[in-house]
């Protein structure tokens, strides 16, 4: 096949992969657009040796993207199981109560929700530190203990 042939059904592959997206046909293209590159530099392959050369760079393209896409989802299943633990997201935040925390309880706005919370005894004003929670109940340290 030509070079020329090679670069094209790269090329319908990876606008076909624009217009379909999640076919994974950007990988044969690439492929495609490889074995055309080759297929250029050395000019008496025979087809059998070219759609050789197509199926290994396909295949390794296909592997590479695969590994890749591993690490992707293993690094953020961390992040997904966070997801709906809307307090244990603020863990390590700086709040400042909005209410005085008193025998222990309290309770704190963090953006536009009201916070219960427990902690040492400090009044409104303070800068506090979320330092874990239970169930809802956010637990407050002193920002300066941290420090």
């Amino acid at each position: 096949m030509s070079p020329l042939l090679w670069g094209a059904l790269g090329a319908v592959l990876i606008a076909a992969e624009l217009l379909i997206p999640g076919l994974f046909l950007v990988w044969f293209g690439g492929a495609a657009m490889l074995t055309g590159l080759v297929t250029a530099l050395w000019h008496d392959w025979g087809l059998v040796s070219e759609a050789g050369f197509f199926t290994i760079a396909a295949g390794a393209a296909v592997a590479v993207a695969m590994v890749h896409a591993r690490r992707r989802n293993a690094s953020s299943e961390s992040d997904a199981a966070r997801i709906n633990d809307r307090a244990g997201q603020l863990v390590g935040r700086p709040v400042t109560l909005s209410e005085p925390i008193v025998n222990g309880q309290g309770r704190v706005f963090v953006g536009d929700t009201l916070w219960s919370v427990e902690g040492p005894d400090r009044p409104a004003g303070a800068a506090m530190l979320v330092a874990g929670h239970k169930g809802m109940v956010l637990v407050l340290r002193d920002a300066a203990e941290v420090r």
